[in-house]
């Protein structure tokens, strides 16, 4: 196993800085691809949800899109520590289901990857999958968050990176934990403004692709206080426009080749393991040969969730390698894969095509 100053030196550029730390904590011990997929349930759900919409098998509705909402202001710094910030704002994109009634919909949060480093709200996945998931009844919401340009507040306790380094390794390191603190930020303004967009709080599901899973895992493991706590109002005065009296809680992940790089941050940290019994499940897919993320990294989540007996599925997508959006698992597409386990997770009602919405 090498040394967290030996993972840095040697990691890929997309690697996301994968400390590895969790996976001394949950090496599998049987080979992976020999594990059967863990059925997903919900603790004391005995079929549908009787109080939010149902959702549709094939598109019910018109997607309407609004875009580059403010969800929250964060700080961003001339260079990483420099005292000279200024205050940016944090946007996301929503699209709607136009229905004609009050119900109550689930919703969707997407999250791009770009290695922390860059990407968008509209990259190429999300203008597909955003559509897609709203035209069968969610309201999708797709954010923005801190990259590494954008050099935002590191807390004092965060860990001493070897001097060795390149700076595109730096950089990616320490993007780690703004980019989660503007994530939370996000899922505490859709609790926030909940009743503006007919959306129930109980039903937030997170989907992530590369660096964007790596913050949806993170979403589904990390505690209230996590990514939120560790630097003061005093040294962070925008940490007041993020909803700080509403949940980030999240009740299901889907994880496209994403890891657990937040997850080794916050426990290098504080020395606090976050893997528990209340994690959200989890629907696992990544490439076994991917260059970019290794795909141990699955590994360490799936073990993990095996110690802590939390629903998860488990997708090795064999031979394939980063960004594999077009896949298949069990014969289906990843859309078909992730709103299966969505509506397994959250027991919604799924209405046959063609029904009428409402």
């Amino acid at each position: 196993m090498l040394s967290f100053r030996q993972t840095l030196r040697y990691a890929p550029p997309l690697v996301l800085i994968a400390f590895m730390l969790a996976a001394r904590a949950y090496a599998p011990s049987t080979p992976a691809t020999n594990l059967p997929v863990v059925a997903p349930t919900v603790a004391g759900s005995q079929g549908a949800v009787a109080d939010i919409a149902a959702v549709y098998a094939a598109p019910a509705f018109e997607v309407a899109m609004t875009k580059d909402i403010v969800y929250a202001q964060a700080l961003s710094h001339e260079t990483w520590g420099s005292e000279s910030t200024e205050a940016m704002d944090l946007l996301l994109d929503v699209y709607e289901p136009v229905r004609f009634d009050d119900a109550v919909m689930p919703a969707i949060v997407m999250i791009h990857g770009g290695g922390f480093n860059g990407g968008s709200k509209r990259t190429g996945w999300i203008s597909e999958w955003a559509p897609w998931f709203a035209a069968r009844g969610w309201v999708v919401y797709s954010i923005d968050y801190r990259v590494s340009g954008d050099y935002g507040t590191l807390p004092s306790s965060y860990p001493e990176l070897p001097a060795e380094l390149i700076d595109a390794q730096i950089d990616q390191a320490h993007a780690l934990y703004p980019a989660c603190r503007d994530a939370k930020a996000a899922i505490r303004w859709i609790n926030a403004t909940a009743d503006d967009y007919s959306v129930s709080t109980d039903h937030i599901a997170v989907i992530g692709g590369s660096a964007g899973s790596v913050l949806a895992v993170g979403l589904g493991v990390i505690d209230q206080d996590d990514c939120t706590d560790e630097i003061s109002l005093d040294d962070d005065p925008s940490l007041s426009t993020t909803n700080l009296d509403q949940s980030s809680e999240v009740a299901t992940v889907i994880d496209h080749w994403g890891g657990t790089s937040i997850l080794t941050v916050l426990e290098l940290m504080d020395g606090i393991e976050r893997f528990d019994a209340t994690d959200a499940p989890v629907s696992i897919v990544h490439g076994t040969e991917d260059p970019a993320v290794p795909f141990s990294e699955a590994e360490t989540i799936q073990a993990a969730y095996n110690e802590t007996g939390v629903a998860y599925e488990w997708h090795p997508l064999e031979g394939r390698g980063h960004g594999a959006w077009g896949a298949t698992v069990d014969g289906q597409t990843l859309f078909e894969s992730a709103y299966d386990f969505i509506i397994e997770t959250q027991a919604l009602n799924v209405d046959e095509p063609g029904a009428p919405p409402g």
